[in-house]
């Protein structure tokens, strides 16, 4: 039993045995055929891509076989188009070289075209500067030529004019003034200037004194001119509708007077060489004596007006306008001969060549003129730089801030009074010259306002500086108009009608074109 057991136990094993390892060898059959039909699948998966593969390669060939026909065909097509531009090169070439060439004539031409431009613009250029050369020429000729016409005609008016022919002698001054003033002329040449204060009737006289006018003065405060003479004599005049309207404010004859000053206030100041000083404020007046001064002969104001120095022969009084009272006094070592004025203080001269600024009785300089002779008259001017010296025998030195020094000859007898005008010296002088000169000229010559019969014993000029107040020997005042605008104006009115046809032809001339007078 036990045996049988075994062997079907046995049996059983093999059995199992048997089975397990036909379900394994058909279990690993099936892996192997899986394994196998996947291989399959791969080999035809393969063998698929490799014939799509061959077939792109087919056609990958006949591309490039296509492609390579192409490039052969666009090679010759290209080796074709490279012969053509080498061809062009060529022509290229050769079309640059005719560029170059014909840069180069073109800028050649240019070159001779700029050449002669610039030349034709030479010549132009020195054609116009000879045409304004030529105009110039022909100008300054043209002018020189009018300037010398307006001197003719001024000196053709002057004596026409003396002659009686008033009429023509203002025409010809007046055209002597237009043709001055319109090129440019002086017209203070004296051919001009005399014949233009002629005719315009410059001068007014009026024989006020009966004896010698010693000084005039304008009064600041009323504008009147005073006047004094050696007969006692102090008057005061106003214009009016060209009349003189004169109030004697002094007439004795005890008196002799030598100067005569006004103060701002309006009061009157007289000094008389008998030593009287005589004060006039308003309608009443009043006489001092100034003690200790010989023969005073001059008053000069000091510190801007307030007080007035007391001039004599060897000494000098101070005082005060406003009290009228003496300040004080000093005796001078010295003869003073004649006074004026310098930087705004009194200027004292002796009779030894010196000369003395006065600042106060306690500081008196000492100078030195440095010219021969008496000085009789002085000026200076600040904004000029000049002063002028006027001397006993008429001669005028005229010295400038480096002290060079220029003689002025014109007056015969002793100089009177200077005085300056901006660039203008005015001199008087007893051979009865008043006289102007310009001390800017190279040449400076002098120009004669009038001449009198009688010694001028002094001038002053009106508050506008247009006018000229002259007093004389014989007691007579003069006014002279110098402005020239005034001048001309006051003739413009004088005359009424133009030159006739005739008459142009032979006072101006038959080349000078005809010119109205009257507008």
């Amino acid at each position: 039993m036990k045996r049988q057991e075994v062997i079907i136990c046995v049996m059983g094993v093999l059995l199992l045995s048997t089975m397990a390892i036909g379900l394994y060898t058909n279990h690993a059959n099936r892996e192997r055929i899986n394994e196998l039909e996947s291989q399959l699948s791969v080999l035809r998966a393969q063998e698929k891509r490799s014939a799509v593969d061959r077939r792109v390669s087919k056609q990958m060939e006949q591309i490039a076989y296509g492609q390579q026909a192409l490039s052969e065909e666009r090679s010759q097509e290209a080796i074709h188009q490279s012969e053509i531009a080498k061809k062009m090169t060529i022509l290229s070439e050769a079309e640059r070289k005719k560029a170059i060439e014909a840069q180069g004539t073109a800028e050649k031409a240019a070159a001779e075209a700029m050449a002669a431009y610039q030349m034709e613009e030479q010549q132009r250029n020195e054609a116009d500067r000879q045409r304004r050369q030529a105009e110039h020429a022909k100008l300054v000729a043209d002018t020189l030529n009018y300037i010398s016409l307006g001197r003719t005609l001024g000196a053709q008016s002057y004596s026409i004019y003396q002659t009686g022919e008033t009429e023509l002698g203002n025409m010809l001054a007046y055209a002597s003034y237009l043709y001055t003033q319109d090129y440019g002329g002086d017209l203070y040449t004296p051919s001009v200037f005399q014949a233009l204060t002629q005719s315009a009737d410059s001068r007014r006289s009026w024989s006020s004194h009966k004896g010698s006018i010693s000084c005039i003065n304008i009064s600041p405060k009323s504008g009147n001119l005073l006047t004094v003479s050696t007969y006692g004599e102090l008057f005061s005049h106003s214009i009016h509708d060209n009349r003189m309207k004169t109030d004697r404010l002094i007439n004795d004859r005890q008196y002799c007077f030598r100067d005569v000053y006004a103060s701002k206030s309006g009061k009157c100041y007289a000094i008389s060489s008998t030593g009287h000083l005589v004060i006039v404020d308003g309608s009443s007046s009043r006489v001092m004596i100034v003690e200790k001064i010989d023969k005073p002969f001059s008053l000069q104001d000091m510190n801007d007006g307030k007080q007035l120095l007391v001039i004599g022969e060897n000494s000098v009084a101070l005082l005060d306008i406003n009290t009228d009272r003496i300040l004080g006094t000093r005796r001078l070592p010295f003869r003073i001969m004649y006074s004026s004025r310098r930087d705004y203080c009194p200027l004292l001269f002796d009779n030894r060549g010196g000369m003395h600024l006065v600042k106060s009785l306690a500081d008196i300089t000492n100078e030195r003129t440095g010219l021969e002779g008496q000085v009789t008259a002085f000026a200076s001017s600040k904004n000029e730089h000049l002063a002028a010296y006027g001397m006993y025998d008429g001669t005028i030195w005229l010295i400038n801030s480096s002290g060079k020094k220029n003689k002025l000859v014109g007056h015969l007898s002793q100089v009177t009074k200077l005085k300056f005008n901006g660039k203008r010296l005015y001199s008087s002088s007893y051979d009865g010259k008043l006289l102007f000169w310009m001390t800017n000229d190279q040449q400076i010559k002098p120009i004669t306002l009038f001449q009198s019969s009688s010694w001028l014993t002094d001038f002053v000029f009106s508050t506008d500086k247009d006018y000229i107040w002259t007093g004389e020997q014989n007691g007579t005042v003069n006014v002279y108009l110098i402005s020239l605008p005034k001048i001309a104006n006051r003739l413009s009115q004088k005359v009424k009608r133009d030159f006739t046809q005739e008459e142009w032809k032979y006072y101006v001339g038959k080349g000078i074109p005809f010119r109205k007078l009257k507008e």
